[in-house]
């Protein structure tokens, strides 16, 4: 979710829905201009709530200089996979707006696409238990989430360019 006040929609995700904070991470500028379109910036902090089982919530706490291109509000659906190529290859059945993004983080797989005029990513590898911490702080910078058996929907920061 992009927004204008991402602490207090921290502080209800936890108080009320019971969300627990999983980690904080800052995304880097080049990262948002090309997942979201956005102008060069010098990037925005994202708090990931909730869990893999059940769904996670991703803050993306956007820059005051930036609100007027990335407004409040759901920007997009994503989807956890171990099957990245299979769920690439079907997702182009449906729709010619299929477009994969190098993470520059070896084993992150990320690919976006528009249904139903609802943007959507789809993931596939990330641990960040598994790595180095100099690993862990870069895979994090560029957004992606744990590896699971099938695909599980996660509400999403991302994709501003595909939503405006």
């Amino acid at each position: 979710m992009r927004s204008h006040s991402a602490e207090t929609l921290v502080g209800f995700l936890t108080a009320v829905v019971g969300a627990k904070v999983q980690f904080h991470m800052r995304v880097p500028g080049e990262v948002l201009e090309a997942t979201l379109g956005w102008p060069p910036s010098d990037g925005a902090d994202v708090t990931m709530l909730g869990s893999g089982d059940s769904g996670l919530i991703e803050v993306l706490d956007v820059p005051q200089h930036l609100r007027e291109v990335a407004p409040d509000g759901l920007a997009a659906l994503s989807f956890l996979t171990d099957d990245f190529s299979g769920a690439q290859d079907k997702a182009t059945i449906f729709t010619g707006d299929v477009t994969q993004f190098d993470t520059g983080v070896p084993g992150v797989d990320l690919f976006f696409c528009t249904m139903g005029g609802v943007p959507m990513e789809f993931m596939g590898a990330y641990a960040p238990e598994a790595n180095s911490e100099t690993a862990t702080r870069r895979t994090l910078e560029c957004g992606a989430a744990t590896r699971l058996e099938r695909a599980r929907p996660v509400l999403a920061a991302p994709h501003g360019r595909r939503g405006r």
